[in-house]
């Protein structure tokens, strides 16, 4: 599986469209991503959005792991989700998710948030695994809302910045898909046009509606 599949469904999903591939941004080799990090507290992980931005010009590459690759290449979660690859598809969603928000934004020369990106990434995760597991009648024994936002752990490593902002993204996409659990039918189109109205919103527009319909 590339991800520029990936990002086609999103593109779908949202109704936008970028001129950029995600494919041709992608790098696999942790020495190479490490290299180009220069944020504040780097860590070695599986995947991450890396941005240089100057006055004129922004710079990416998305970093996913080869390890996380090759278990998406032997089976592909799109037609067979598994406990075998499931984590590596969040992964790599979440990847997609941060290249596709940041440079649908920039083509509008608009600027964007960490906590957005980790936020609007939460809740790619929830609607692709949600369509997923409908597709291939599969199901969560515990649940998919509880999978993904309340059994997890945070990374020791964050500095206390860090760990604010992604608690903050879990607490409010946990919150947000809830809601959408409870208003709409899965895959209803009125949940649709709430999803691309959702996109659309600046995160304090975001937190706002989450907070107005939680």
């Amino acid at each position: 599986m590339q991800l520029h599949v990936l990002q086609k469904q999103l593109q779908a999903i949202y109704e936008v469209a970028v001129d950029h591939n995600v494919d041709d941004f992608l790098i696999t080799d942790a020495a190479v991503a490490h290299a180009l990090d220069t944020s504040i507290n780097p860590r070695d992980v599986g995947e991450k959005l890396l941005v240089r931005e100057s006055d004129t010009d922004l710079q990416l590459s998305l970093y996913v792991d080869r390890d996380v690759l090759k278990p998406l290449a032997q089976d592909n979660p799109l037609t067979n989700l598994s406990n075998d690859n499931l984590t590596e598809y969040c992964i790599a969603v979440e990847g997609v998710s941060h290249f596709l928000y940041l440079t649908w934004n920039a083509g509008y020369k608009r600027s964007v948030t960490l906590m957005e990106l980790e936020l609007q990434a939460e809740v790619d995760k929830y609607v692709g695994l949600s369509s997923l597991l409908r597709e291939q009648n599969c199901y969560m024994p515990d649940g998919l809302h509880q999978w993904l936002f309340e059994k997890i752990n945070f990374d020791s490593r964050l500095n206390s910045e860090q760990l604010e902002r992604y608690r903050c993204a879990n607490h409010y996409a946990a919150k947000y898909c809830r809601w959408l659990e409870q208003r709409y039918v899965c895959e209803h189109p009125e949940m649709f046009q709430e999803l691309r109205r959702f996109y659309r919103k600046n995160q304090t527009d975001k937190l706002r509606t989450i907070n107005h319909y939680g």
